[in-house]
């Protein structure tokens, strides 16, 4: 399995000339008083990766070494099979702190991405299923309704494709029926 530092060198030609000690580094989650602390979840984004492979810790990396961010920008990412498990839930930012996924819509929501390029292909069957197990258990942790869910390209402000046309939001809240 490659390390952070080999996959960021060899998928993204705008990563800075630093070392693969520091984007190893940068692949570690950072102290938790670095965060600042969410008042009220008002709301659910998905997202995609817009990467054929990915995981937390690379996605960690490359938040914190390219972009400068505190940490990675989600509360959750979905693999593929790739780097992680096909359907795996794995911890992205802490779930009670803000994270950095919506412009403008930080303070209030969740951040969940899915690994994989959704205008090209579709999330996988695991991941769905991982999807909808964990919007579930978050509408209900949060006292939220469907309403709450939203993709990314549909957060009032955000311009962007994110997360591909696969899957639909209706697609979304039918699993969840």
């Amino acid at each position: 399995m490659q390390s952070c530092a080999q996959w960021l060198k060899s998928n993204l030609s705008e990563i800075p000339d630093i070392s693969d000690k520091e984007i190893n580094a940068a692949g570690e989650r950072p102290s938790e008083d670095s965060y600042v602390r969410m008042e009220k979840v008002n709301s659910l984004v998905i997202h995609h990766s817009a990467t054929a492979t990915g995981n937390a810790r690379v996605f960690r990396a490359l938040h914190r070494a390219v972009n400068g961010w505190i940490d990675i920008g989600y509360h959750f990412v979905i693999g593929n099979g790739t780097l992680s498990g096909d359907g795996e839930i794995e911890p992205g930012r802490p779930i009670w702190s803000v994270g950095a996924h919506a412009r403008g819509h930080n303070r209030g929501s969740i951040g969940i991405c899915l690994v994989g390029n959704f205008c090209e292909t579709s999330p996988t069957g695991k991941q769905l299923t991982s999807l909808t197990d964990l919007l579930r258990e978050l509408l209900e942790d949060f006292h939220l309704s469907g309403s709450a869910i939203s993709l990314h390209r549909n957060v009032p402000g955000c311009r962007t494709e994110c997360p591909g046309d696969n899957p639909t939001i209706k697609e979304i809240l039918d699993a969840l029926s």
